[in-house]
């Protein structure tokens, strides 16, 4: 049934019809099922949280107990809500997750066994300094911001100078740690030519050249809003809210397409000028300007409509949607940079996705699509439940970025040094989904394909020199390269990306779900069978990891031990050891490339838990 509120339809439907609804064209549909699940999980926690016997002095005692202001507040409502929480994770599942997390790649044997054999009472206070003070943490957040960025030379404006151009321009923040949003406000006001001047990239890569000049607006206007703010705005350029997101967001069915263009025009004084200097293929230029007049304007070439609905052609001045702040100059996209930096949902939505990012789910879930009529603590209306599953302590992370003065390291480091984020993925007890939205243990997930590929060549210890066009140091890990479609000179490795879910960023989106196409892949591509073959004609390295074990004076008991150590960075269980040595045969090199062929082929290696 439905009930109508003030003009507004909310929710009071099956979760099951929310997939189906053909509501908002433009939304996608992956993101609506995803939507519809955590509507379904938002709902289940309110519940719990209603019929569990709260108990204040619990809540207090468990928060008093912890000194990481994130496991006061999750721990207290734990406690509140009389939720058991995971046991801690070993040294050993913690060694490998925050390594995958924090530089995208496992540890190495040498890392491992000092590690887990350390007395030290602080060890892994220290190992989380060691790693985020490592070239490998550089590469994976640039890694996360180029995939939030897209930035790729199969674009048709992004040629391999600009995705160069911008590759180093998102590492050198992230090794530097510069301000976050003192980065985001250099990238909304960059303007030059586009194969040398940094951030210029982030709007010729979501520029429609072909299209009306107000695509382009209207395209970067909503890339904006969810990359830096969480919250999609696409649907509400082709048509208002109403009668098109009641079962998506209720915010923004209160949103309309002129204020959608408002925002837009922010953009509307950023020209950019398309030419070549190849006179013999076209080899299209870009230059990005801003003028001094212009505004947004819905009159459009009638031969060159756009790809959507025809706008009025009424003249709009910039306004922005969610703060109805106003520029206070005539450099407007530096004007826009401001306003969305200066907003508190910036931070909020920023350790949000950080969030996400080492938890697998936000706390505000899906993290790029915030519905603000559910997200403020305050009571949502009848019907829906919150979207903000601990809204103290979204607000406290966000403060806690802002007085580090949006540098991420601090950030991370305050993640993933909680309880929280060290609890284990092993439950003990019934298990309910609801327990997510508390964070009561830690989510396993699937390895992402650079996380796959990189935790192969060390754990086989195969790593080769791959090289990019355009850079002059040869690449070793896949989480360096600069996009979807390198390293263009190897196909094997591409192949591999590839099958593993890594999308193009273009036309074929990021996948991390499991599928039975990889898991035969990755039992028979010639690529896992040869870096683990004991034989130096076979193998990809003449030294890899099954002859550098084999060739070790040592017994074979211990030879297991250190195959399963560099794999699996864990020593084997009894059970294990026995069932091995019961069904070695031939010469040694051979079965422990076996025994190293099983082991990349089970769920311990291909998952973060």
């Amino acid at each position: 049934m439905r009930q109508i509120r003030t003009g507004i339809v909310y929710l009071m439907t099956p979760v099951f019809l929310l997939a189906a609804d053909p509501g908002c064209p433009r939304y996608p549909s992956s993101q609506r099922t995803e939507t519809a699940e955590n509507l379904e999980l938002d709902r289940a926690y309110e519940a719990l949280g209603r019929k569990g016997p709260r108990s204040a002095a619990a809540a207090r005692q468990a928060s008093e107990a912890r000194s990481n202001f994130i496991d006061q507040r999750l721990f207290a409502k734990m406690a509140a809500d009389n939720v058991k929480s995971a046991p801690v994770s070993s040294d050993a599942e913690f060694l490998r997750r925050v390594t995958l997390d924090v530089t995208g790649r496992i540890p190495t044997p040498e890392a491992a066994e000092a590690f887990l054999s350390s007395t030290d009472s602080d060890k892994r206070t220290k190992l989380i300094d060691q790693l985020l003070n490592s070239s490998a943490y550089t590469d994976q957040l640039t890694l996360f911001f180029l995939n939030k960025f897209r930035v790729s030379r199969t674009h048709e404006s992004i040629s391999v100078p600009a995705r160069n151009t911008f590759y180093d321009f998102v590492r050198s923040f992230v090794q530097a740690d510069r301000p976050y949003d003192q980065f985001v406000r250099e990238l909304l006001s960059a303007n030059g030519e586009v194969d040398t001047q940094p951030g210029t990239q982030f709007f010729a890569r979501w520029m429609d050249v072909n299209g009306p000049i107000q695509d382009s607006w209207d395209d970067i206007t909503d890339k904006i809003t969810t990359t830096f703010l969480g919250f999609k705005t696409e649907c509400v350029s082709c048509h208002n809210g109403r009668a098109h997101l009641e079962k998506i967001n209720l915010w923004l069915t209160r949103r309309t397409r002129q204020q959608f263009w408002q925002t837009s025009a922010f953009l509307s004084r950023m020209y950019y000028i398309r030419w070549s200097d190849d006179v013999i293929g076209f080899r299209p230029r870009i230059v990005l300007v801003d003028r001094d007049y212009g505004s947004y304007s819905g009159a459009v070439n009638p031969a060159n409509p756009g790809n959507r609905p025809s706008r009025t052609g009424a003249v709009v001045e910039p306004e922005f949607i969610f703060n109805q702040a106003r520029p206070k100059s005539e450099n407007w996209r530096e004007d826009l940079g401001q306003i969305v930096t200066s907003d508190k949902q910036f931070a909020r939505a920023t350790v949000n996705h950080l969030w996400a990012n080492f938890f697998g789910h936000g706390i505000v879930d899906p993290p790029e699509a915030w519905d603000f009529m559910r997200t403020s603590g305050a009571t949502p209306p009848e019907g829906w439940p919150s979207q903000n599953s601990h809204p103290e302590l979204l607000e406290e992370l966000a403060d806690f970025f802002i007085r580090n003065n949006y540098q991420l390291k601090p950030l991370i480091r305050q993640i993933v040094s909680s309880d929280a984020y060290q609890l284990s993925s092993r439950y003990e007890g019934e298990w309910q989904p609801a327990y997510i939205r508390y964070f009561a243990r830690f989510e396993a997930r699937r390895l992402s394909a650079e996380q796959l590929y990189d935790a192969l060549i060390t754990a086989t210890r195969t790593e080769q020199p791959m090289t990019v066009v355009g850079m002059a140091n040869a690449l070793f890990y896949a989480n360096q390269l600069p996009d979807a479609t390198e390293p263009s000179t190897d196909g094997r490795v591409v192949d591999f990306l590839n099958q593993a879910g890594r999308g193009n960023w273009v036309t074929i989106e990021r996948s991390e779900e499991p599928t039975i196409l990889g898991l035969l892949f990755s039992m028979n591509e010639a690529q896992v069978v040869q870096r683990s073959m004991g034989t130096s004609t076979a193998a990809i390295s003449s030294r890899n990891q099954v002859l550098r074990i084999d060739a070790m004076p040592i017994t074979d008991e211990e030879a297991i031990r250190r195959m399963y150590l560099a794999t699996l960075t864990r020593w084997p269980s009894e059970a294990e050891l026995a069932a091995v040595l019961k069904y070695r045969s031939g010469a040694r090199a051979q079965w422990l490339s076996d025994l190293q062929w099983a082991l990349l082929n089970k769920l311990d290696f291909a998952f973060n838990y």
